[in-house]
């Protein structure tokens, strides 16, 4: 990734609508470059998606659920991918300490929490404890904006 790159993620990242013209304006080089250099961003990985973000709540999603669990070592693949299909999971991240992984969930309500999650994780082979952590109020929550690292 060149400079060019960067200046363009940095765009998308504040707006990914923004039109590649405009971008192309910005930076002083053809659309066309542009095109290319977004499908090769996206094409190499390093933009994962294009998307939106909606409000949980407004559509319905009132719970928000971290959930810390232990694991047995030698079934780690096997559980993060028993994890991996309940839809509800948002996230899962290894950690050091205190847990294993932590997930993120987005739930309707606690029954939702309950059925969707809570009982499946249950029945996953190789998962020796798990602690819930419901929220109750997000104050920040945003993607990853691209900026320049201080040197």
């Amino acid at each position: 990734m060149d400079e060019v790159d960067i200046a363009i993620l940095e765009r998308l990242s504040e707006n990914c609508r923004m039109h590649s013209t405009v971008i192309a304006n910005d930076l002083g080089v053809a659309t066309s470059t542009v095109h290319k250099r977004i499908d090769k961003l996206h094409s190499s990985g390093i933009i994962k998606e294009f998307t939106i973000r909606v409000d949980p709540a407004v559509v319905g999603f009132n719970i928000t659920t971290f959930i810390g669990i232990n694991i047995e070592p030698t079934k780690r693949t096997s559980v993060i991918e028993s994890l991996k299909i309940i839809e509800d999971v948002l996230e899962i991240y290894e950690l050091l300490e205190p847990y294993d992984l932590l997930l993120k969930v987005q739930t309707f309500d606690v029954h939702t929490l309950k059925e969707n999650v809570l009982n499946n994780i249950a029945g996953i082979d190789g998962i020796k404890k798990s602690y819930s952590i419901l929220t109750t109020k997000c104050h920040k929550e945003r993607s990853l904006s691209i900026r320049k690292k201080d040197v």
